[in-house]
């Protein structure tokens, strides 16, 4: 019997040292020094910031048409070559026009003795030597006469096509000769003294940018330029295809090397703030839906920081709330930390 109590009582006392042992073991990595994480930081200190939206743009002449006779007729001449630059109202093109320039002249011969017999009649009709009908008679015939003729001298006149407004002639399609059909076109005309540069901005700043907004556009095309303008048209609706609103920048184009069709960037200013926080977007964590965090070093540990952002310049953020001029923001190593992880500052 004594046996066994004694066996049961050192049982007892293995079991007891067992636990203590564990427990010693679970403690030790408690008791390890954890180990400081390296960092780079740097310093945060006021900018000025320029917000901006970042668009694509094209180049489009300030005027472009297409002109076309608006009565077919064969090619008489051509009055200037591809690539000469016009006047308004200067004749690019004349069609034959000797059928309708007889028929003007005509329809004005017959206006001119319509008017000539009116006249002699109104010193009869004023001694009632004809009826008050008789009279009227002979004057609408005048008018239908007159209108006649200048309805042939419309139609003489449209033999000359001209152009509409100061340009250059871009190409020209009939040969002498040929056929011009009513409403193709014969001759394209542009004005590129100005030209405007058509952008599409996104619905969501929309509301962000009006008439005299400016703009900075730069073209890949030619590189090291940077014009700046002015918007000079700003859309009144949404394109239900693509959530965009349409906007122009006039922008002189004297020198003639903005081309239609080029590509342009185009970066239209919001707002210019002085003593902006402003820090890399590299650095800022997305944690949550709408949690954003950076960590700042205080007293050789980290300090997570929530923020609120603002405005954008490239990418730079602007930070609303959550830093302070003089923190020292972690720009290296920020994913490795907790908040009140030890650091070590590096070079």
């Amino acid at each position: 019997m004594k046996s066994a109590r004694r066996i049961i009582e050192v049982t007892m006392i293995a079991l007891v040292g067992l636990m203590i042992s564990s427990c010693r073991k679970a403690e030790t990595p408690n008791n390890q020094k954890v180990q400081p994480v390296d960092v780079k930081t740097q310093l945060v200190v006021p900018q000025t910031l320029v917000d901006g939206i970042q668009v694509s743009g094209v180049v489009k002449a300030w005027e472009d048409a297409s002109i076309s006779p608006e009565e077919g007729g064969v090619v008489k001449e051509w009055k200037v070559a591809k690539g000469q630059r016009v006047k308004k109202g200067d004749i690019i093109i004349l069609l034959k026009d000797e059928m309708v320039k007889a028929g003007f002249e005509a329809a004005d011969a017959q206006y001119k003795l319509a008017e000539i017999n009116l006249q002699k009649q109104l010193k009869v009709f004023e001694e009632k030597g004809i009826s008050d009908l008789q009279f009227r008679t002979l004057e609408y015939g005048r008018d239908a006469a007159k209108a006649n003729a200048e309805l042939m001298n419309v139609r003489w006149e449209r033999t000359k096509i001209r152009s509409p407004f100061d340009g250059e002639v871009e190409n020209i399609i009939p040969n002498v000769g040929e056929f011009a059909p009513p409403g193709m076109p014969v001759a394209r005309v542009v004005n590129l003294e100005t030209i405007k540069i058509q952008a599409e901005v996104p619905e969501l700043h929309a509301a962000s940018v009006s008439v005299g907004t400016t703009a900075i556009i730069t073209f890949d095309a030619l590189a090291g330029d940077t014009l700046w303008g002015k918007l000079s048209f700003v859309g009144s609706t949404v394109s239900a295809a693509n959530r965009t609103m349409q906007v122009e920048i006039a922008i002189p184009n004297t020198v003639r090397r903005l081309k239609p069709e080029m590509v342009a960037k185009v970066r239209l200013l919001r707002k210019t703030k002085r003593n902006a926080l402003l820090i890399s977007s590299d650095v800022v964590q997305l944690v949550d839906r709408d949690r954003s965090i950076v960590f700042v070093v205080r007293d050789g540990k980290a300090e997570e920081r929530k923020l609120k952002l603002g405005g954008r310049q490239g990418n730079m953020v602007e930070v609303l709330e959550g830093l302070n001029p003089g923190d020292q923001l972690v720009v290296v190593g920020s994913s490795k930390l907790v908040n009140g992880s030890p650091v070590t500052v590096t070079q």
